[in-house]
């Protein structure tokens, strides 16, 4: 069975011109992409399409005197499908101090790849 064609507007973010981007896909492959100004909006729809990530940004207990959560980030973009999961396993982490910034806080989360690091650094 032939999957239907989908149309989709999105921007891009890729550089300053910020181009309004048409694309369409078959659900597993990219078939038009119009609208870009630069080579850049191809590859920026590709990624958004087939493989969208983000940087995820939370916080996770520590124990220290002087803060009651820790903020963390992914290294890297990680998999959008799987932030939500990600959340999750990181409400079962508790920091021990002294933690400092870029600190790995849990790694390879849920096998994707990504570190999640420490945002600031906490003595006590």
């Amino acid at each position: 069975m032939k999957e239907p064609i989908l149309i989709k507007n999105i921007n891009c973010i890729s550089c300053p011109a910020g181009c309004n981007i048409e694309v369409e896909f078959d659900g597993k492959k990219i078939l038009s992409v119009s609208g870009n100004q630069c080579k850049k909006g191809w590859k920026f729809t590709e990624d958004e399409i087939i493989n969208p990530r983000r940087i995820l940004t939370t916080t996770v207990s520590i124990n220290s005197d002087s803060i009651l959560r820790l903020p963390v980030r992914s290294n890297i973009g990680a998999p959008k499908e799987k932030i939500i999961r990600m959340v999750k396993e990181l409400k079962k982490v508790k920091v021990e101090v002294p933690v400092k910034m870029g600190d790995v806080i849990l790694n390879n989360i849920l096998t994707s790849g990504v570190d999640i690091i420490s945002s600031m650094s906490v003595e006590n």
